[in-house]
């Protein structure tokens, strides 16, 4: 059983920027939901701290191409097995894994089918993913955009979007029918489809970015986010409690910013 919303947001407040708190605690409640048959594999890992608060025990692969995400995942210990490599060229044979994930990393990958029939091509006869992905709501639910569009500047606006998603390097950004579409070409049966994270979060978290930019120097320095975690935690605990209380009904909701896919390779 995983933790329960107010202590993976504590673990976040400990361990990451404030802005991913609220995120990953609905994307760990929806996942925790769901199934997970041995070998899984973690497209884009990273460094590993989203799967060491999701599961309680190792999972089988994760893979990245950035080493230094990889050397902080080994200290975190989430995975059996890190391999440093590209989503679309992963060393194991056909079939290998029943279950595959990728937690927020789609929407950063140019050319995306490739990745997309890799993931098939590993997937076994009847095995699953899940991929959390943003919507066409996720750049459009910020300050900036949003008083832009309530004075009228719809032109200034979209300049805006387009400066958002260049600047996060956010390639994919479509309605959960445009991304079940997308999946389906690569031969996935899309088995859910549908949107989380409310505009009320979202507009949380992107109030909460500027705040973040000191983890960002301490990332760059030591490769973690933090310094004096349990301290941080303690001062920050009010925003624990105010981000429970927000999260209640976020997981499932109409026109949110994010999207979670479950996907199932047809039986042969």
């Amino acid at each position: 059983m995983m933790k329960t919303n107010s202590e993976v947001i504590g673990t976040y407040v400990e361990l990451a920027p404030l802005a991913l708190a609220f995120e990953r605690v609905m994307e760990c409640r929806i996942l925790d939901a769901q199934q997970f048959e041995h070998p899984v594999l973690d497209i884009g890992c990273g460094e590993g701290l989203f799967a060491k608060i999701l599961f309680q025990d190792k999972i089988d692969t994760g893979i990245d191409p950035n080493p230094r995400e990889l050397e902080r995942a080994r200290e975190l210990g989430a995975y059996a097995e890190l391999i440093e490599c590209r989503g679309d060229a992963i060393p194991k044979p056909d079939a290998y894994y029943r279950t595959i994930f990728s937690n927020s990393v789609l929407e950063h990958i140019p050319d995306l089918r490739p990745v997309l029939d890799e993931a098939y091509r590993l997937l076994a006869p009847g095995g699953r993913m899940f991929i959390t992905v943003p919507s066409d709501k996720f750049e459009q639910y910020t300050w900036i955009s949003q008083t832009l569009a309530v004075t009228g500047l719809k032109s200034l606006q979209l300049r805006f979007r387009k400066f958002f998603n260049n600047f996060w390097a956010h390639y994919h950004f479509y309605t959960p029918a445009q991304w079940a579409k997308l999946v389906e070409q690569s031969g996935f049966d899309v088995e859910e489809v549908y949107s989380y994270a409310p505009k009320r979060v979202c507009m949380l978290n992107n109030f909460l970015v500027p705040f973040s930019i000191p983890s960002l120097f301490t990332k760059k320095l030591l490769n973690h986010w933090t310094l004096l975690p349990k301290a941080r935690r303690a001062l920050l605990s009010p925003v624990v409690a105010f981000g429970h209380a927000l999260l209640h009904n976020a997981e499932r909701c109409e026109d949110g910013g994010l999207v979670f896919i479950s996907l199932r390779k047809k039986s042969q």
